[in-house]
């Protein structure tokens, strides 16, 4: 998605508005935006993964697919699969590259183990990916979607320019809970408000 056309799909969502129809279809060239490729709708994106959001048009994040939830992944025209589990990680299956290129998709890995990797260098990885207009639509994906929506909540306050509150709230709508303390640090917002207590 060429960066202006994913700036503004940004903002809108930040501000809680639907992108217009008519602008996606200009925006995008016909060649690179076939009919299939287009995301499914929300109701089937929770079969295609654990804890599924769909934050953003054509980006779908959540937990770790299962065998059959890939090949529905690409049954459904996604082109890319972002897996930010480190090689290795326990749970995350070893042979999940391979999967997903038999499957004809695109597999990239960004490990992101924790809070410690939340760092500028795995932004600007992430930045690069979707800068591309070939990688729509995608999936990103971790164990749960928490490291998805803290890494998508760095990306868009440090290189898309989002405010810190509304690059927090792309987080959480992307599957952000744990990591909410750090996010909240590195972008420079107070800690979140204690629950009272019953």
């Amino acid at each position: 998605m060429p960066r202006s056309l994913a700036a503004l799909l940004l903002a809108l969502a930040l501000a809680g508005l639907a992108p217009p129809p008519a602008l996606l279809a200009a925006e995008a060239p016909a060649q690179t935006a076939p009919a299939q490729a287009a995301p499914p709708p929300a109701a089937a994106a929770e079969e295609l993964l654990p804890d599924a959001r769909q934050p953003l048009p054509h980006l779908l994040t959540g937990g770790q697919p299962s065998a059959a939830q890939l090949e529905a992944i690409a049954a459904a025209g996604y082109r890319t699969v972002i897996d930010l589990r480190p090689e290795g990680e326990p749970g995350a299956p070893p042979d999940e590259p391979e999967r997903v290129a038999a499957l004809g998709l695109r597999y990239v890995r960004i490990p992101v183990a924790g809070a410690g990797d939340l760092t500028a260098d795995n932004a600007r990885a992430l930045d690069a990916l979707l800068d591309q207009e070939a990688v729509y639509p995608v999936v990103i994906h971790c164990g749960s979607g928490n490291r998805v929506g803290a890494l998508l909540a760095l990306h868009a306050a440090k290189l898309e320019g989002a405010a810190p509150e509304a690059a927090l709230a792309l987080g959480l709508d992307a599957g952000l809970t744990r990591l909410e303390p750090a996010v909240r640090e590195l972008l420079g917002l107070p800690p979140a408000p204690a629950e009272p207590e019953p």
